[in-house]
Parts: C-alpha cells; sequence; structure tokens
C-alpha cells in the first residue's frame, strides 16, 4: 500500500508538471504504449554529470516535486536515457507500469552513460541556463542497464507471466 500510496502522488505530480507544457511536449513511444518520451525542451531541464561509475542526473526544483518521490527501479541507456517504475498492485486496481525517455542530444553522451553502473539522482540549481549549484541525492541510486528498453520491458512482462502461470499449478 505505501508504494502505491507513493507511486499514485508521483504519477499526479508528474501530470501537473506535465500540464505546463504543450500538449505535444511528451509523446509515446512508437513500439511501447507504456513509454513516455520527454521532448528536447523538457530534457534540456536535467543536466548530467559522472562521478567515477555513477551518473549523476541533475533535477532542478520545479522537476524533483515529483522526481523525487517516484519510485524509479532501473535506468536504461540506448538512444536515450529512460527511467522505469514497476507497476504495482492497489486495492483491487493495477497501477501501470511507466517509463521515461530524457532525450540526449549527442549518441557520444549515450555512450558515456552505458559505462555507468548506477544512476544518481541530485538536485540541482541552475541560472541563465547553467547549473549554478550541486544538492543533496535525491533518493538511492538507480541500477542501469544498456539496451533497448522495449526488449526489457517485454522480457520483464513475459517473465511476470510466466511465474503467474507456475504459481496456478503450486
Amino acid at each position: 500500500m505505501q508504494q502505491a500510496g507513493q507511486q499514485l502522488a508521483a504519477f499526479v505530480s508528474f501530470l501537473r508538471w506535465s500540464a505546463n507544457f504543450q500538449q505535444d511536449e511528451i509523446c509515446q513511444h512508437p513500439n511501447h504504449k507504456k513509454v513516455m518520451l520527454l521532448s528536447p525542451m523538457q530534457s534540456a531541464r536535467f543536466a548530467f554529470g559522472f562521478d567515477g561509475d555513477t551518473l549523476m542526473l541533475g533535477v532542478q526544483d520545479f522537476e524533483s516535486v515529483w522526481f523525487a518521490s517516484m519510485p524509479f527501479k532501473r535506468a536504461y541507456v540506448s538512444d536515450r536515457l529512460y527511467l522505469s517504475v514497476d507497476g504495482t498492485n492497489c486495492v483491487d486496481t493495477e497501477l501501470p507500469a511507466l517509463a521515461l525517455g530524457v532525450f540526449v542530444d549527442d549518441p557520444r553522451k549515450c555512450d558515456e552513460m552505458s559505462k555507468a553502473r548506477i544512476l544518481q539522482p541530485v538536485a540541482i540549481g541552475v541560472r541563465d541556463g547553467q547549473v549554478t549549484s550541486v544538492g543533496r541525492t535525491l533518493g538511492l541510486g538507480i541500477p542501469i542497464e544498456v539496451g533497448d528498453i522495449v526488449q526489457a520491458l517485454n522480457a520483464s512482462r513475459q517473465e511476470k507471466l510466466r511465474k503467474q502461470d507456475i504459481q496456478r499449478f503450486l
């Protein structure tokens, strides 16, 4: 129940945040309806840096309202940086899985990101398009996987269905 409550509140905050942008700023991934792609403008509200094998994801105050409470479980690096939330049960309803694709403007940045093992969100201050301060961490680090998120989500769904089928026989 606690995870479902946290996830629902984060989803609502995310929807409020996304309402500040034009309707076409967030679009669905062409190959998976639960993967939402942030526009380059929205993605530019985040910053990237490295500390050893940790990818630091800078999150501004305006985004931290929803980002800090979103229960991200994994990050994927391919053509974008994808942040994934698992679905969870809430009473008699399933809160859906969701993944957000953050646009990365240079394939070389994706290559660098793919070398990291952990993604650590941190609070940042920005003035005139430049990071002016780096603050506290926002939650725990998130493991990073390299590869196509659509394939990973489909494989995860198949595994979940297989486990459900096995449980029926036990």
